[in-house]
């Protein structure tokens, strides 16, 4: 199963909050906030929210 396929199977959404992020990342927030200015994970904005898709921390993972 890809690093993608097993996203989408443990999670029912296509964005995922910093929160929700940064666990499946086992990383902080701060530090996932750090990867965000870098441009090594992008985000989008939603209702003044950061969400990630899961397309893209599946392509950070990979990387």
């Amino acid at each position: 199963m890809s690093t993608l396929e097993n996203l989408q199977h443990r999670h029912s959404k296509s964005l995922l909050s910093k929160k929700e992020t940064a666990k499946e990342l086992n990383i902080s927030q701060a530090t996932l906030d750090r990867l965000r200015k870098s441009g090594a994970i992008k985000s989008k904005k939603v209702g003044g929210g950061v969400f990630f898709t899961i397309n893209e921390i599946a392509l950070f993972l990979e990387s």
